[in-house]
């Protein structure tokens, strides 16, 4: 880094602040890459996000890269030992691109001029949420000063990827809100429920099995980007299925494809639905199990604590929309009980009136 020691202090409070105004994802991505490559006087800078349920690297923005080099290809992990590292917790520093045999497309990278290259994890708390990487014109080995740049810049834009991602869950939870507000429909909340769990965490589908008056099936309310084959696949009957009723016990409960013979009624169907693993909660009304929320990832995927909590308060939200509907069920019932009641009681004539 050429800059005076002032300039470069200037330089990097200005990123952190642009970094904080940001309102959007892509600006924030944005701001990152562009201010990356000016304060350590790098060729550019690209930021890839970890997509865990396709296990690739996705390309969240850029900054002095052609369009050509950008569109190479894909980085799937299991081909891209490098960024395998990085994701692990590793800093990567390539002093020279050309002799290093990690790279996944060395061909690209020398046509693009890149002779050096710097990749650091971008963090989200305890969680590596992508990869952060700096390129340089000619061979170069980075600084002690220099990773450290890299790693508070990394650090500066996986605090406000955060932000934003739980902007869209606040979000997302506020619109299933509205919808227990303005409906007294349980399947049109449960349809919103299912949508949001699906869509806000990027899942293959998502479902609402609510349990029969007996308490021995699981009949399906609603669903979101799953085949009508697999939904119809058949009756789910608690008693088979352990993953279930072990949901119905109150506990949240994973499972991953090397477990589905044991845990699900039907491992067949689901595999042929191309779901790898999946994660189900209970939907409760005063501690009593009602049904189960249940989504489902494409790829081996290790669902977060942070998946978790904001399934929790879907299904939570999902319990309400369910007591609201019971609760107006039963005043509605005791109207009518009092109207006829009352009717009687007077004769006023040969017919109750209609409610």
């Amino acid at each position: 880094m050429s800059q005076s020691g002032c300039g470069f202090a200037s330089t990097l409070c200005r990123i952190c602040v642009d970094l904080s105004l940001a309102e959007s994802r892509k600006e924030a991505l944005d701001v990152l890459a562009s201010g990356c490559t000016r304060v350590m006087s790098a060729k550019g800078c690209a930021l890839r996000l970890l997509d865990e349920k396709r296990e690739i690297l996705e390309l969240g923005a850029s900054y002095g890269l052609s369009e050509k080099y950008l569109s190479k290809g894909p980085v799937e992990l299991a081909k891209a030992p490098l960024d395998a590292d990085v994701i692990h917790g590793e800093v990567v520093d390539i002093e020279d691109v050309s002799k290093e045999k990690r790279i996944l497309y060395p061909e690209e990278a020398a046509r693009e001029g890149i002779g050096s290259m710097l990749c650091v994890p971008l963090r989200v708390k305890d969680r590596i949420i992508g990869v952060l990487r700096v390129y340089r014109s000619e061979p170069h080995e980075s600084t002690a000063d220099e990773i450290s740049t890299a790693l508070t810049l990394a650090a500066q834009g996986g605090n406000i990827l955060e932000k934003f991602r739980l902007r869209e869950e606040r979000e997302a939870l506020a619109e299933v809100a509205q919808a227990i507000s303005s409906s007294l429909d349980v399947g049109t909340v449960l349809k919103s429920i299912v949508r949001c769990a699906a869509e806000t965490l990027h899942f293959k589908g998502a479902s609402v099995r609510l349990l029969d008056e007996e308490g021995k099936g699981l009949v399906m309310n609603a669903t979101h980007g799953l085949s009508g084959a697999y939904v119809e696949k058949g009756p789910v009957e608690v008693e088979k299925s352990p993953l279930d009723r072990e949901i119905l016990s109150g506990k949240p409960v994973r499972v991953m494809e090397d477990e589905m013979d044991a845990k699900l009624q039907y491992p067949e169907e689901t595999r042929r639905e191309g779901i790898r693993s999946m994660f189900g909660l209970p939907l409760q009304i005063k501690g009593k199990p009602v049904g189960v929320l249940r989504v489902y990832a494409s790829v081996p995927y290790r669902f977060t604590v942070d998946d978790e909590e904001f399934l929790t308060a879907l299904a939570n939200q999902g319990a309400i929309a369910i007591e609201n509907a019971r609760l107006f069920q039963q005043l509605r019932k005791t109207y009518e009980d009092l109207t006829q009641d009352v009717w009687k009681w007077y004769d006023w004539g040969k017919r109750p009136p209609r409610l």
